[in-house]
């Protein structure tokens, strides 16, 4: 049994996808076969045959195009819709031409034929990389694609029988037969797709100087061209001889069922046998010169003796090794490309490139046909061989210096390479990497291994398992936990018993192969004082089943109940396979746990199991930005459809938690594709503005990775103007505004909300030229650097349409509000002119920061007309609204008794000496604070306590712990260490704040020297407040950054 597992290398679990996309295989090809025998019967049989050459240059001609509008179906439609309504096409197409084969039809059918069966394999093919993981996929795709090759030898041996018994005029219903089997087989497949494809690389926006073609890139390009005219007169030589032999239709259907079945045995005896054991012993350049070389034989004999043996075993020897060793080879050749280039260049020359050979492998056929012999083609066969020959022992020395170099600069990614093979110098190179004594690189080189077949490195890993770092003991632990032959079970137990970091790792390695012997050392570890090694002896003990599995579930219970978050999380940690402790819904109670350490184990897990029923819970993670990093890679693992449902669900409802939906619009930055950009665009219409950026940056992020299209982008215009046309409002309101204190919270705010949307215009204005690197431009006009501000309207010149830079460049040039007016009012008509009615506007929004300034703002001025006509019932009574409502009422001032008391709950509100508004004013003043909004600050005037002190009091001493800062509001302190005065500070001063947040011992003494009045933030809730409010934590960084620039240029200077 070790053995058949060990060649078929399915793991536990994979069986029921592998069956499915192995028979997806089997019938694709089987139908491929059959279709592609009956339109070369057809052809040759009823047809001119003289004009085939022009039949392959029609193929590459109408594939590209076709190819095109299929990709671009693809990201409007799910892939399921997709495969369903190709195949349909499909399938009605082979049932409708069948009876008509005749005339020109049967040109026009030999081209589709072609397009069928190359749509339905790249839908295969795209299927299986996106369900499979990349591991996953270089152990089973050779399996899988075992499926075709079956296919391929059990439907060419039957093919003549079916043609005596039914005749080739049924061969395409035959077809249509084995289309549904695919098709059926196909949407099973469908459903274990996980990953969302990603379409495009962004590329950098500055013009870089044409670099010098690269010889390696050009090689294999040069490679794939002259095999694909090679295999063009190969194939027309084969054709046009089988066709002279067998002029019966019959027979020669027959003729191409037997040759295709013994190229398909070939073709399975090849790849499971042969392609991988040349490569890892020889290396790439006997993979690459085999195909070559066995074509020259071929050629030279259709040359001399131009027979259907001849013209038989050059196509034999096409068809056998181009799709085994030397796809293999060219796979590998792209390795050490570096990724942004191959994913640029590898479908241009295995696409574009091979078809233009194959085009003017027929255009040559077409025209040599008509002055020489068929077997003189030979000739230019043999000379592009020999071209190919040459370039192939170049390329060959190319791949060796590009695979050292991509090594040593970590730019190789063996999830990219699809084929499970090694070959000789890609090993030797690794070999020489795990070998270094530099731990990174070794656990690079394990990085870029795992998932390969290990035995090429087995001694050396052995090594590093007795001999390296924890780190890199842990990794092969984790990469090679299944495989005996690299890791015995004498092995892991010895790890175990080393009693260090990597014990309990080993333990779990132990309790998964169910190693029996060690039930006694683990038992004595139940009682270990070390919470990870107790989990762990527990959980593998479990595992593993024994007499004393009762014992170790209860202490994995009650772990899992501690009051302690850390011990939790090490039981969590180690019950990521055991789902008879840990159940879906006990999962789901910890992914639901408010302490991040839990719920990021507890995600974790659930990329493991891949179960439905955790997705709600998951999604849940995403409003938290401790855990939405780890959400979203958990997300990446579920069924994109399923997913995106969610999202759709939470984004339409009105009882999602705004935080969550935050979450999910920047989640939605992993899914580029179209239906992710709609569910974005319906977000486009919120009036959070926070929301609205948010949108916008995922719309640029998806962007980057996908382009998007033009109805999308017509939308995208529509809303640069109605930004621009708020931004103008928001300029307008603060020219109504009088230039008065009473003003300044609500300047604060619309400056603010200036600063915060002018951004997102500027990004809404570059999502057609997403390579832009605009964040650097917005943090140039943030910084309204005049200097800076020429090149910056220049560089816009070439970026945006004139239409929006007329509308665009007065927001960010300098001059005046009534200048600024005037624009606005030239582009928009409907600006505000009302301040009073704007006011009334900001009181009533939903908003609680803009309705309390707003209001604030009309009570200090004393608008009493403008507050009797508001419509009270639709102002919120927010705690904010409430204070300020209060202590107008203690003031007695403003006669108001036509507020509602009861809707604001006025009666017994205690308040202190000062409103929030007025400590965030106070904090402004601050330097601390002064950049930061004062919506964001009003968040710390709430933590913010009142404490006053009689003249001579001490309030700190040099050495105390250091865990509040203090904000001097009137009155005076002085700073002093003993008796000698530092400095004396005043209103506005701030002190502390060093101690609170790196948590160090005061510096020196502190002592008011009259009644005073200050502040007082401590440490814990200012943290909390940081945690929330980014702006707040980036306005203190800015502050230290600015203070350590002055520091360091004040050292230089002296």
């Amino acid at each position: 049994m070790k053995f058949i597992k060990n060649i078929v290398k399915i793991k536990p679990g994979e069986g029921k996808m592998v069956l499915t996309f192995f028979l997806f295989s089997f019938f694709l090809v089987a139908m491929g076969l059959v279709a592609k025998t009956a339109k070369d019967a057809y052809f040759l049989s009823r047809f001119e045959k003289s004009i085939l050459p022009l039949m392959f240059l029609g193929v590459a001609i109408f594939i590209a195009p076709i190819l095109t509008y299929y990709t671009k179906l693809s990201k409007k439609l799910s892939p399921r819709l997709l495969f369903i309504i190709t195949s349909s096409i499909f399938i009605a197409s082979f049932i409708i031409v069948q009876p008509m084969i005749t005339g020109w039809v049967i040109p026009a059918v030999y081209i589709w034929i072609e397009i069928v069966v190359g749509i339905m394999i790249i839908q295969f093919w795209g299927t299986a990389a996106e369900s499979f993981e990349p591991q996953q996929a270089k152990r089973l795709f050779g399996i899988i694609g075992g499926g075709g090759s079956f296919a391929v030898m059990l439907i060419g041996m039957n093919l003549k029988p079916f043609v005596k018994a039914f005749g080739t005029d049924e061969l395409l219903f035959l077809a249509a037969g084995l289309l549904v089997l695919t098709t059926l087989f196909g949407v099973n497949a469908i459903k274990y797709l996980k990953k969302v494809p990603i379409k495009k690389i962004s590329t950098p926006t500055k013009k870089k100087k044409k670099k010098k073609k690269d010889p390696f890139i050009i090689g294999i390009g040069t490679i794939v061209f002259l095999s694909a005219i090679v295999t063009i007169l190969i194939d027309y030589q084969f054709k046009m001889v089988a066709s002279s032999t067998y002029p019966n239709e019959s027979d020669l259907v027959g003729f191409f069922g037997l040759f295709y079945s013994v190229a398909g045995a070939a073709s399975i005896i090849m790849q499971f046998f042969v392609t991988g054991n040349v490569l890892s012993r020889f290396g790439i350049l006997l993979g690459l010169l085999i195909l070559p070389f066995f074509l020259i034989a071929g050629s030279t004999a259709i040359l001399f003796a131009p027979v259907l043996m001849s013209v038989s075993f050059a196509k034999f020897s096409d068809q056998t090794f181009k799709f085994t060793i030397n796809n293999s080879s060219l796979e590998l050749l792209w390795l050490p490309v570096p990724p942004v280039l191959r994913k640029t260049l590898k479908p241009q020359v295995s696409g574009t490139l091979k078809s233009m050979g194959e085009g003017l492998g027929g255009i040559v056929t077409f025209l040599l046909v008509k002055i020489i012999s068929i077997q003189y083609l030979s000739i230019v066969s043999l000379g592009a061989i020999s071209a190919w020959l040459f370039t192939s022992f170049r390329v060959k020395n190319g791949y060796v210096k590009q695979l050292e170099n991509a090594i040593s600069k970590r730019q190789i990614d063996f999830e990219e390479l699809s084929v499970d093979v090694q070959d000789a110098a890609m090993v030797k190179t690794i070999e020489e990497t795990l070998s270094s004594n530099d731990e990174i690189k070794q656990l690079f080189a394990l990085e870029i291994i795992e998932g390969l077949p290990l035995s090429s490195w087995k001694n050396t890993i052995q090594r590093l398992f007795d001999e390296a770092t924890p780190d890199v003991r842990k990794r092969i632990l984790n990469m090679a936990w299944d495989e005996e032959l690299i890791l015995s079970d004498d092995d892991i137990i010895k790890a175990m018993k080393k009693n260090d970091d990597v014990s309990s790792e080993a333990m779990m390695v132990a309790g998964r192969r169910k190693i029996e012997s060690i039930i006694p050392d683990l038992e004595i570890l139940l009682e270990s004082e070390v919470d990870d090694q107790r989990a762990s002896a527990a959980t593998a003990i479990i595992q593993i089943g024994s007499e004393i599995s009762q014992n170790a579930e209860s202490i994995i219970n009650d772990m899992l109940n501690s009051d302690d978050e850390l011990v939790q999380a090490t039981a969590l940690k180690r019950l990521i396979y055991n789902d008879s402790i840990l159940t879906t819904d006990k999962l789901i109670e910890f992914l639901n746990n408010e302490g991040h350490v839990i719920s990021n184990v507890a995600l974790t897990i659930a990329e493991k199991r891949n179960d439905e029923e955790l997705i709600p819970a998951i999604i849940s993670n995403l409003d938290v930005s401790k855990t939405s990093l780890q959400a979203r890679e958990t997300l990446k693992k579920y069924s994109d459809e399923i997913i995106l449902d969610q999202f759709d669900s939470l984004l339409s409802s009105d009882t999602t938690l705004r935080k969550l939906k935050l979450g999910i619009i920047r989640g939605l930055r992993e899914y580029p594709i179209d239906r992710s950009i709609d569910l974005l665009m319906s977000q486009l219409d919120s009036p959070d503005q926070e929301i609205y950026n948010e949108v916008v940056d995922s719309l640029l992020a998806i962007a980057r990775l996908s382009e998007i299209d033009e109805n999308h982008q017509k939308v995208i215009h529509e809303q640069i103007n109605s930004i621009a046309k708020k931004v103008y409002s928001l300029y307008e309101i603060i020219r109504l505004l009088p230039e008065d204190e009473n003003s300044l919270l609500m300047n604060d705010y619309l400056n603010s909300e200036i600063q915060h949307t002018l951004p997102t215009l500027l990004k809404l204005g570059v999502i057609d030229k997403p390579e832009t690197p605009i964040e650097t431009y917005i943090h140039t006009v943030k910084s309204g650097d005049p200097a800076k501000l020429p090149f910056l309207l220049e560089f816009f010149e070439n970026i945006f349409s004139k239409e929006q830079r007329d509308i665009i460049n007065p927001l960010i040039e300098q001059i005046s509000l009534d200048e600024r007016s005037n624009i606005g009012l030239g582009h928009f008509k409907a600006l505000p002119n009302n301040l009073d009615q704007e006011l009334i506007e900001s009181v009533y929004d939903l908003n609680k920061w803009k309705s309390v300034i707003a209001l604030d703002y009309l009570l200090k001025s004393e608008k009493i007309e403008v507050i009797k006509s508001l419509d009270w019932q639709n102002i919120s009574p927010s705690n904010a609204n409430r204070e300020l409502l209060a202590r107008q009422f203690q003031k007695n001032g403003v006669n108001l008794d036509f507020i509602p008391k009861d809707r604001f709950k006025l009666e017994g509100l205690e308040l202190t000496m000062y409103s929030t508004l007025e400590k965030t004013i106070i904090l402004k003043s601050v330097d601390m604070f002064k950049s930061i909004p004062a919506e964001n600050l009003s968040r710390v005037a709430q933590i913010t306590e009142e404490v006053e002190f009689e003249s001579n009091t001490q309030i700190m001493a040099e050495g105390d712990y250091g865990d509040s800062l203090f904000i001097v509001v009137d009155g005076k302190v002085k700073i002093h260490k003993g008796d000698q005065e530092i400095v004396s500070l005043g209103e506005g001063a701030c002190l502390g704040e060093m101690a609170l947040l790196d948590g160090e011992p005061r510096s020196a003494d502190a002592t008011v020297t009259e009644d005073s009045t200050l502040f007082k933030i401590e440490q814990e809730g200012f943290y909390e407040v940081m945690g929330s409010q980014s702006e707040i934590m980036e306005g203190i960084i800015k502050l230290l950054s600015g203070k350590l620039r002055d520091t360091n240029e004040k050292l230089m200077s002296k």
